[in-house]
């Protein structure tokens, strides 16, 4: 059986609690940004431990950082024109005439 102290304690204690609410706020938003992509992130968290001058205390400072996937960018679909000229409708494809028709001519099967 170890002797070691449950890093649990160490995360309730560090800042106050802070630090703990920064992984979980960290991992909140990690899990949703995973869900709304559908690709994997990382959440990294990290702990530097240094003495403090001549006394026997230590600075323990704690960084938590999340690498969320990369939003994938939406696209647009455009055709070349012959004049080489981004245009939405294909240039090469002909125009149909189409006419609305109301209710009245529709359930009469004129349509």
């Amino acid at each position: 059986m170890s002797n070691s102290r449950p890093f649990m304690d160490f995360l309730r204690e560090h800042r106050n609690g802070v630090t703990h609410d920064d992984l979980s706020d960290a991992l909140q938003a990690l899990v949703a940004a995973v869900t709304e992509e559908g690709k994997g992130g990382t959440l990294t968290f990290s702990v530097a431990v240094k003495p403090m001058g001549k006394s026997d205390g230590l600075e323990v400072s704690a960084d938590v950082k999340i690498k969320p996937p990369k939003p994938t960018p939406g696209v647009s679909i455009f055709f070349a024109s012959p004049e080489n000229n981004l245009v939405r409708q294909d240039p090469r494809q002909q125009a149909m005439e189409l006419r609305e028709i109301g209710p009245t001519l529709a359930h009469k099967g004129i349509a």
